[in-house]
């Protein structure tokens, strides 16, 4: 269609490849080095090979740790990379266990008083999210704004403060009743500063505040809510204002593996999600790829590539593609367009009474973005480094 991206994929992974071989043929210095791994690991990521990915990142590790004094950040997006990565494979422990490595290594060489140590402490904070510990990574967000406030830091404490209230209301989706009234707090306080460098923390909070209205607000009246929101302008990344969980509810006949969505089921930190007896979560990975128009709303969405074994229809990627299709962005001036990773997964634990490792039969949908034009959520990362 004329105006339309073509986009062609090809196996970048051989020239990645080359290019981290010549790195070490030359003993390049770490920072290089890790540079080069991630850029591979995120091609292999990116084509579906997990275990490459997590081998070449786990190498690199192995290689640059002791680094980190000398090279903090690059050491820190290493870390950070495996832990992205042990989350996709359902490696809960070594997703934990990375978490904690990122932040130990900024802090080998930085001043703790660094901001990139605090970005890294609420990056922590997120993973206590993703590992179901809520209140602990609220109390986490709140030590980190108290002490960023202290310290003068101000852009610090917007974006811990912003963090709380972005848990509250993902965790609001969930259970509206009990989390509305801590999402709404938590928003009304943040926008309700006055320093000028919190302003792009509040516009944030603003978009929180539509997602938190529009999760009691359909049909007409959401229309009207998103044709009331600012026109964003040319360039700037689509800014989304009501995204329902994907709700997946087990309805296993046999081995059909059939879900259907349900109002009660949790997503956004698969909590009560039900149980599920996979035979193999191997290539159980799809890119949902669409556009959205400059009314706000999703068109063609679809998935553009996806893992060996999943089904396309009547499982879980089939409810993925229908949440996509339904949410709201603001009014553009233009279409734009977005591409997201989805793996579905369960986290690895001890058998009672062995030492053997098995499946949890609690399933885990880890998302990644694999386009930088769509803007879905404050706390939303990748396996690519943040700057």
């Amino acid at each position: 269609m004329p105006g339309r991206d073509i986009v062609v994929i090809g196996s970048r992974i051989p020239d990645f490849e080359k290019q981290l071989e010549a790195c070490l043929a030359e003993h390049c210095a770490p920072d290089k080095d890790i540079a080069a791994t991630l850029a591979l690991a995120q091609a292999q990521f990116e084509a579906g090979t997990y275990d490459a990915a997590r081998a070449s990142l786990l190498a690199a590790r192995r290689r640059n740790a002791r680094f980190a004094k000398q090279y903090p950040v690059a050491v820190a997006n290493l870390h950070h990379a495996n832990s992205v990565m042990a989350g996709h494979l359902g490696l809960a422990d070594s997703e934990w266990s990375s978490a904690l490595d990122t932040v130990s290594a900024i802090k080998a060489g930085m001043a703790e008083d660094d901001p990139r140590v605090f970005l890294e402490l609420i990056e922590l904070g997120d993973a206590f999210a993703r590992a179901g510990r809520f209140k602990g990574s609220e109390m986490r967000y709140a030590g980190i704004a108290r002490r960023a406030h202290k310290l003068g830091l101000v852009e610090i404490e917007g974006l811990a403060l912003l963090r709380a209230a972005t848990l509250n209301t993902r965790l609001a989706e969930q259970n509206h009743a009990m989390f509305a009234s801590s999402a709404r707090r938590a928003i009304d306080a943040l926008i309700a500063r006055r320093e000028p460098a919190l302003q792009p923390y509040q516009v944030a909070a603003r978009q929180l505040s539509f997602l938190l209205a529009a999760q009691t607000t359909l049909g007409p009246e959401l229309d009207r809510l998103v044709a009331r929101y600012p026109r964003q302008p040319a360039g700037a990344p689509a800014l989304l204002l009501y995204a329902p969980a994907i709700a997946l509810t087990a309805s296993f006949q046999g081995s059909s593996n059939r879900y259907d969505p349900s109002p009660g089921a949790v997503a956004i930190f698969n909590a009560g999600m039900p149980p599920v007896a996979m035979g193999s979560y191997v290539g159980q990975w799809i890119d949902v790829a669409y556009t959205i128009g400059t009314d706000g709303r999703i068109s063609e969405a679809h998935i553009s590539r996806h893992g060996d074994h999943v089904a396309l229809k009547g499982d879980w990627a089939e409810q993925v593609v229908r949440a996509i299709s339904v949410r709201r962005y603001a009014p553009q001036v233009q279409p734009s367009y977005g591409c997201e990773r989805y793996t579905f997964t369960a986290n690895m634990v001890a058998v009672t009474g062995s030492r053997l490792m098995a499946r949890d039969p609690t399933p885990r949908l880890v998302r990644a973005d694999l386009d930088p034009e769509t803007s879905a959520s404050p706390t939303a990362s990748n396996l690519k480094p943040a700057s």
